[in-house]
């Protein structure tokens, strides 16, 4: 009956869990416009910049949950002709 109340008890952490990261999910989303540019090449611009938010430019792998500087991939996004807009 332990075995049990501990999977019990495990389920409801991880169904805990998953409803936190769901709630972040629902804050405000920034998205990032610029007219004229190819979504191939915005991939690879924010997938630039998200290395040096990540302090790992250069690498080809980029791992989660590693700490995202927001302000770092915000500038530059901006510094490559990208404009923030919420949704």
């Amino acid at each position: 009956m332990s075995s049990l109340r501990s999977i019990t008890m495990a389920t409801l952490l991880v169904v805990a869990a998953m409803l936190a990261l769901l709630a972040g999910c629902a804050s405000e989303r920034i998205v990032f416009e610029k007219s004229g540019v190819a979504q191939a090449e915005k991939q690879r611009d924010e997938g630039a910049c998200l290395r040096e938010a990540l302090g790992a430019e250069g690498s080809d792998e980029i791992l989660l949950p590693y700490h995202i500087d927001r302000d770092t991939f915000n500038k530059c996004m901006e510094a490559r002709g990208y404009t923030a807009q919420s949704r």
